[in-house]
């Protein structure tokens, strides 16, 4: 989605893709997007497009499955000189999964003279943006809860939903990444503590949870089928202790509408404050009967793509959405922007 809108805007340039799979190297950037052909090819080698000369790139990585990977590739993209914003909950607050990762794409910003940028949707806009705003509302707030609830029936990855989530297994499997009570909190972590960076909080303790519901029969869903008896639904986030404000950061996802009636149903965005007063604020991307997934999508690759021109102009260094400034949506040619 973020290429096909690049190939679309008059005053982006697109000068380099990378892509995984072997059997798109070599591609017309617009052919793989199903667009008109841009002139560009797609290259599977990371080093030419490291090399590459840019201003800015679009990281769309799997920094879930492979984070040490991904994380190497944007430090080195950031000390090639390249401003990066990029998508992933990994990205989001780095220095909440490890010093280290912090570290080294600062480093890496200082050598190449570049900015970093880690968004998306949730995470990386709910909880870091919306929150905070809402926050102007309150005289207090005892606990603030920010709650992504979507039906993933119609996400096509197959890693993600088997291999990360745990769908389609037994309850009790151990084998998919996120049935790790702290991996799964590491989703979310970053999260949470741009949230409480925003409100000047402090963060004193984290506990990560993840509860799972069987399908009572067999499904098939666009990612694979799903075994009767096996997990078809599941939330999992993070509870965090602030002092007098308490922070929770949680996603539930149903491969159909009729699992686990007794979880919240309504499709959505929510973002509620226990405190004085009460608030409570539902966002809904893609209605009429729109595919909420799908916009969802689209929705995270726009945020990246907006954010260009600030995290062009930004200083050099590592940033969160608690700290760049704040941005909006260009929907006309501004002339000279950077290329990607």
């Amino acid at each position: 989605m973020s290429l096909r809108h690049v190939l679309s805007r008059p005053d982006l340039e697109l000068v380099g893709v990378r892509v995984y799979d072997p059997a798109k190297a070599g591609l017309d950037a617009g052919t793989l997007c199903g667009r008109p052909e841009s002139g560009v090819r797609t290259s599977a080698d990371r080093e030419d497009l490291v090399g590459t000369d840019a201003d800015v790139v679009l990281y769309m990585g799997k920094v879930e499955t492979d984070t040490p990977g991904c994380f190497a590739d944007v430090c080195d993209l950031l000390a090639s000189g390249k401003n990066v914003v990029a998508t992933g909950s990994r990205f989001i607050h780095p220095r909440s999964l490890h010093v280290s990762l912090a570290d080294g794409i600062e480093k890496a910003c200082r050598v190449g003279g570049s900015s970093f940028l880690g968004l998306g949707l949730y995470p990386g806009f709910i909880g870091e943006s919306l929150a905070p705003i809402l926050s102007r509302l309150t005289e207090r707030a005892d606990r603030i809860s920010v709650r992504e609830v979507l039906n993933y029936s119609t996400y096509a990855s197959h890693d993600l939903i088997f291999n990360a989530m745990g769908f389609g297994h037994e309850p009790d499997d151990t084998t998919p990444l996120l049935t790790n009570t702290d991996y799964a909190a590491s989703a979310w972590i970053g999260s949470a503590t741009v949230l409480a960076q925003a409100l000047g909080l402090q963060i004193q303790a984290v506990e990560g949870f993840r509860e799972v519901a069987t399908t009572p029969k067999a499904l098939t869903v666009a990612a694979g089928n799903i075994p009767a008896g096996t997990v078809g639904a599941m939330r999992f986030g993070v509870e965090v202790d602030c002092g007098e404000t308490a922070l929770a950061v949680e996603h539930l996802t149903r491969m159909a509408d009729d699992l686990a009636p007794q979880w919240p149903a309504e499709i959505g965005y929510a973002v509620t404050f226990e405190g004085k007063p009460n608030l409570s604020f539902h966002l809904v991307i893609g209605s009429h009967d729109e595919d909420h997934a799908a916009q969802g999508c689209l929705a995270t690759a726009m945020h990246a793509i907006n954010a260009i021109p600030t995290v062009m102009a930004a200083a050099p260094g590592l940033y969160d959405l608690s700290k760049i400034a704040p941005f909006v949506a260009h929907w006309t040619e501004r002339g000279a922007v950077p290329a990607t």
